[in-house]
């Protein structure tokens, strides 16, 4: 009887989802748990392993590329025409240099292997002379040479592997080698050649499949000199990462960095001054798992139709309290809110009653209270307005131009009149709340004008906005008043030289107008009550208050101004809102 009782007290939606709902979506819940967890840990495994087989294999060529590299150049230090070449004591003039000009083009450009493997680089005799191979001409080794020089004699002959001296991504490393006669024993200069990163990009390039995948050749420095990524040739690794690497033991293990997004792999090469990174985003796996679910997804909303369809079968019985509700809808409709509704039932449909006349009498109070608002709406929007166009302003421009006509200024009451009327005209612009900033910072440049001819003396200004920005929206006398407090409160009877810039610029799609001036200042103990409610005795900081009111309201709190002043020094304030084409 309890269980019966519990049931009948249970609202329609709780029958019909406690009966069909867990009979149907927990075994798709449990499949769907599983199978993407399967999928996920499975994918990661695959993924590590191939990625180490990579990794393997990546390694596997670019040692045998420095084996290769070594080897060549051992040979080519051996080659006849280059010892020749080399050995030969020239004369020091200008047929001097020629012969020794042409047996070093001759020695390197006829040999094909030295061609493919080096980008730049130099060879420097025993006699003073060197041939740069990227001039393919003769110059007089410098003082950094002439240290490199001694450096590579102190090696007794081994190849030296060092930074290249071509920092531009088209050189790996450099490699140096003594120049040793093979006759006599002695030594009759140096090789110092940039071999190309080129050679080592083409035998790995192949291997990374898809844009998840990076792979780093990196220097015992913690400098990238080879990678997928072009753009990082060159550039140091990530500070931290490369702290981890350069601690693990120089040999062929392969160690995983793992993060959240991403798993990294690191081995280094058999000589232990390089090491190779590889890294690969989960996105792929977690991509596959994701198409899973969707499948799974899909397959439960077919489920949870049937079981809906079913739901609305059972839930006719309860058509015709149904009915009476759509009948008191329908009488709401036209107007009647208090038209009577009985209903008997205890569970869902009841409570829906309920609040339907609940809904039907609030709808009612709503009614009143939004004719009432709209109407307080537009007495503020009046008034709103009739701020903006402030009489006293206006009177006093009108009283300057009778003056000036009096006193035979025309022109300039002529150009009084000019921008007062460009003044007004974008004032009002026709209703518009919102205008571009370029024509907010054209409402300033007249209210300023008509200040100057007032005053010609008692300020100065600037006005840089980037054009980018002259075409961006802007809510309407958000600037203007922020300018008029800085002529009236911080220049009106201060000192001379004064000058007040306007500026701009955007950060982060959010757009930051700034307004300067070198004035009197605001106290510090206004400061900090400025964006509090202002009483009706502080009109000046009623106008910041409502700017920054307004620009909040539309945009939201983290936009405003911002307000950076000391007295006696000037006062900053910047403007921010969103970028709005």
């Amino acid at each position: 009887m309890k269980i019966k009782s519990f049931w009948n007290h249970l609202s329609l939606k709780r029958k019909v989802l406690t009966t069909f709902l867990p009979l149907t979506m927990i075994p798709l819940l449990i499949i769907l748990i599983i199978s993407i967890t399967l999928i996920t840990q499975n994918g990661k495994k695959d993924a590590i392993k191939n990625a180490k087989n990579k990794l393997s294999l990546v390694a596997t060529q670019s040692e045998q590329l420095i084996e290769n590299i070594t080897y060549n150049i051992k040979a080519f230090s051996t080659s006849t025409s280059l010892q020749t070449a080399a050995s030969t004591n020239y004369p020091d003039n200008a047929y001097g240099n020629y012969m020794f000009t042409t047996s070093m083009h001759s020695a390197i450009y006829n040999i094909m292997d030295i061609q493919n493997l080096i980008s730049n680089g130099y060879v420097q005799t025993n006699f003073g002379k060197t041939f740069d191979i990227k001039l393919d001409a003769m110059q007089f080794p410098n003082t950094e040479m002439k240290q490199h020089y001694t450096s590579v004699l102190a090696a007794k002959g081994k190849i030296l592997f060092q930074s290249p001296s071509d920092k531009s991504g088209e050189s790996i490393f450099n490699v140096s080698k003594a120049l040793i006669n093979i006759d006599t024993g002695e030594n009759i200069g140096i090789l110092s050649f940039d071999i190309r990163e080129s050679i080592f990009f083409d035998s790995y390039c192949k291997t990374i499949i898809n844009g998840t995948e990076s792979l780093y050749l990196i220097d015992k420095g913690g400098t990238i000199i080879s990678s997928n990524e072009r753009d990082r040739l060159q550039t140091p690794l990530d500070a931290k990462l490369w702290s981890r690497i350069s601690s693990l033991p120089t040999n062929d293990t392969i160690f995983e960095l793992n993060n959240s997004n991403s798993f990294s792999i690191c081995t280094s090469l058999k000589n232990g001054s390089y090491y190779l990174l590889y890294t690969m985003n989960y996105y792929e796996i977690y991509q596959e798992a994701f198409h899973m679910a969707m499948l799974l997804f899909i397959i439960g909303i077919l489920v949870l139709l049937i079981t809906i369809i079913l739901s609305r079968f059972l839930a006719q019985s309860f058509v015709r309290p149904i009915t009476k509700l759509a009948a008191y809808a329908d009488e709401a409709g036209k107007g009647n809110f208090l038209a009577p509704l009985e209903i008997n039932s205890k569970d869902e449909i009841r409570f829906l009653a309920d609040r339907l006349q609940n809904m039907n009498h609030n709808i009612k109070q709503l009614t009143t209270c939004i004719y009432n608002e709209q109407v307080e709406k537009r007495e503020y929007e009046l008034k709103m307005l009739q701020a903006q166009i402030n009489p006293h302003f206006l009177y006093n421009c009108l009283d300057n131009i009778s003056s000036l006509i009096t006193d035979d200024r025309i022109k300039t009451a002529d150009s009084m009149i000019y921008h007062l009327g460009r003044y007004y005209r974008t004032i009002l612009s026709k209703g518009r709340n919102i205008i571009t900033i370029k024509e907010e910072c054209q409402l300033i440049s007249d209210y300023l004008e008509i200040q100057l001819i007032k005053s010609p003396e008692l300020f100065t200004y600037t006005i840089n906005i980037p054009s980018e920005l002259n075409d961006l929206k802007i809510l309407k006398m958000i600037l203007q008043p922020i300018v008029e407090n800085s002529v009236i409160h911080g220049f009106t009877g201060y000192k001379s030289n004064l000058h007040l810039s306007v500026s701009a610029h955007i950060q982060n799609q959010t757009v930051y107008i700034q307004i300067a001036d070198n004035g009197r200042g605001i106290p510090s103990e206004t400061l900090t009550s400025i964006f509090h409610q202002p009483q009706p005795s502080m009109p000046k900081h009623f106008g910041l208050y409502n700017i920054q009111e307004r620009i909040q309201l539309k945009y939201g709190k983290i936009y405003g101004i911002q307000i950076d002043s000391k007295e006696n020094q000037g006062t900053r304030i910047t403007v921010s809102f969103p970028k709005v084409l």
